[in-house]
């Protein structure tokens, strides 16, 4: 399946705290298979084929707005079989930098979203294969960021780090389920890492190739 010219069906709802407003972008439908918790090495998750797509497209449509919270309510997706946590199980969300957001605000955000207006977002892609190499000079500051606070993960980082990383979940969607398929047992995953350099920090892997394809 490719990713690009995909349709993603969203609710949209706009937040007022004072004198801030908020747009915020969320799944229509719930998202199932897709538990997110914090493992050895990181942020993990275990999904299927139709998760890692919510992903995908989450990523690719925070990448293309940075005016928008871009929020995948992952705490009650269930699937709880294939991980090795207890929880606490956490939601997704991802955001620009340059919306100066304090994540202390998210909890009332999310308190106030309401039942949001109906959007259906069509998947643009990533566009150009970003320049890998440009993420180990030392003078890029195109660095995705991820913090947990409360029961929340945060990915910020500006469009070019989102775009540098995205690859990861295109190939996830559009060459996963095959290969699961075609080697089971064997693991499928996109893995990025904070600084590109040191420890996992978000990695999101399939589970077994039956619930995969199921």
């Amino acid at each position: 399946m490719k990713l690009e010219g995909e349709r993603w069906r969203t609710l949209v709802s706009t937040v007022r705290l004072g004198k801030d407003e908020y747009r915020v972008v969320r799944p229509a439908q719930p998202v199932s298979h897709a538990p997110l918790f914090e493992g050895f090495e990181g942020v993990e998750s275990c999904v299927d084929k139709n998760a890692a797509r919510t992903i995908a497209m989450a990523w690719v449509f925070a990448m293309r707005s940075p005016r928008t919270l871009v929020y995948l309510p992952l705490r009650q997706s269930g699937n709880t079989e294939c991980v090795w946590s207890d929880g606490p199980f956490l939601d997704l969300v991802l955001m620009h930098h340059s919306l100066g957001f304090r994540l202390s605000r998210w909890k009332e955000v999310r308190a106030r979203l309401g039942d949001g207006r109906p959007h259906t977002v069509v998947c643009r892609g990533f566009g150009a294969e970003p320049d890998h190499e440009r993420r180990y000079h030392r003078e890029n500051r195109d660095l995705l960021r991820g913090e947990v606070v409360g029961e929340t993960v945060f990915v910020v980082g500006s469009a070019p780090a989102f775009h540098s990383a995205g690859p990861e979940f295109q190939r996830l969607v559009e060459d996963g389920p095959q290969f699961m398929h075609e080697n089971p047992g064997e693991h499928c995953c996109a893995e990025i890492t904070e600084d590109l350099r040191h420890w996992k920090w978000l990695h999101v892997f399939y589970c077994d190739d039956h619930r995969v394809h199921a």
